[in-house]
């Protein structure tokens, strides 16, 4: 196996080229193959319907690949996004105007996500046990709220939210666009994201170069859980409906996204446009396996595959770059002088003394 990574690392140039822009061309060669295969794949209309489908996971995912960086990871977020809708039905229910039923639902996913963030980042718990104990407890409080009924009607300008259009695109989709750039503007242009790179890649060391090791997690789990709430009253609009099985998986695609896109589930590697390549990969396959007429259950197999090989590759890179910090090392210890070769190397002189062979 050392052999094999050791011959992998010979050609690390393409190795590095395939893992940043890899998945950008996969998912080109995929658009090509649904426009062959079906004629309405690449239509204006089902372009739309793509940038539309993944806008929801995209917002999620934005703070969740810097989660990931940062080496947390949030597995609540379809709970919370489920809970955000059914607090704002059961808020509409009550006859509670509108808009702020809408701010009150908003700060309940975005207070979950501060509770996660405290328990982490403050008291030391388990990210993967805080967020899988708020992925059963978020789903199991929205179903004791709704008590099995959906609730639905919520009118005209709450609907906007989810199925209005700005200038003949979807207000999801700018939402998504926005919240991309400026997470972009944070990963490049600002600090945070060396910050985050740093804590994921060795928490104890971002502590001595005074990075908040603490605080920005915590930020972090708090943009998470307003993104899933986002993201849950979104969906609430498009469907006109609050139920408990909204976000149903949705920590799943965000998740698959993320790795897939080369975020390093250990931390400490990522790029957030290999993000946005991995979300339009999964919309593009889910949506393209539909355009063949192959059945919808399928694509959850399909992004399940997606998930296990985004995994082994993560292996694959921590492995390469193992091998070649210890390349590194051995390259930088000192060459110890060879006392046996140093006395092959003298031969004796009519005088008596040495010289060294040439």
């Amino acid at each position: 196996m050392t052999t094999f990574l050791r011959a992998m690392k010979r050609g690390q140039p393409v190795i590095t080229w395939a893992q940043r822009n890899g998945l950008f061309f996969a998912l080109a060669i995929l658009c090509i193959y649904f426009s062959m295969a079906s004629n309405h794949f690449l239509t204006a209309s089902n372009i739309s319907v793509v940038l539309l489908q993944v806008s929801v996971t995209g917002l999620m995912a934005i703070p969740g690949a810097m989660l990931v960086l940062s080496g947390y990871v949030d597995l609540s977020v379809g709970s919370v996004s489920g809970l955000t809708a059914v607090v704002f039905a059961w808020l509409f229910q009550v006859h509670t105007p509108e808009l702020l039923a809408f701010f009150l639902a908003l700060a309940a996913g975005t207070g979950w996500g501060m509770m996660n963030g405290y328990l982490i980042s403050y008291l030391g718990f388990s990210p993967i046990i805080v967020t899988l104990g708020g992925l059963a407890g978020a789903r199991g409080l929205a179903e004791v709220i709704t008590q099995g009924y959906t609730v639905f009607g919520f009118g005209p300008q709450f609907a906007f939210l989810g199925n209005g259009k700005i200038v003949s695109l979807p207000v999801p989709v700018w939402i998504f666009a926005v919240a991309f750039l400026l997470g972009a503007y944070a990963w490049y242009q600002a600090p945070y994201g060396r910050w985050m790179t740093g804590i994921g890649a060795d928490r104890a060391a971002a502590r001595s170069l005074g990075i908040p090791v603490k605080r920005i997690p915590f930020v972090l789990y708090v943009l998470s859980g307003f993104a899933a709430a986002l993201g849950g009253l979104i969906v609430a609009s498009q469907l006109d409906a609050g139920s408990e099985t909204i976000g149903t998986g949705a920590e799943l695609d965000v998740l698959t996204a993320i790795l897939l896109g080369g975020v390093s589930f250990y931390g400490g590697r990522g790029s957030l446009f290999g993000v946005l390549w991995g979300v339009l990969f999964i919309g593009v396959l889910a949506n393209g396996l539909v355009q063949i007429n192959i059945s919808p259950f399928f694509s959850q197999f399909a992004v399940g595959m997606a998930l296990v090989f985004a995994a082994a590759l993560d292996i694959l890179y921590q492995r390469l770059d193992r091998v070649q910090l210890a390349e590194e090392a051995e390259a930088a210890l000192p060459v110890e002088p060879d006392d046996d070769l140093r006395q092959d190397t003298l031969l004796p002189t009519r005088g008596g003394g040495t010289h060294e062979a040439v």
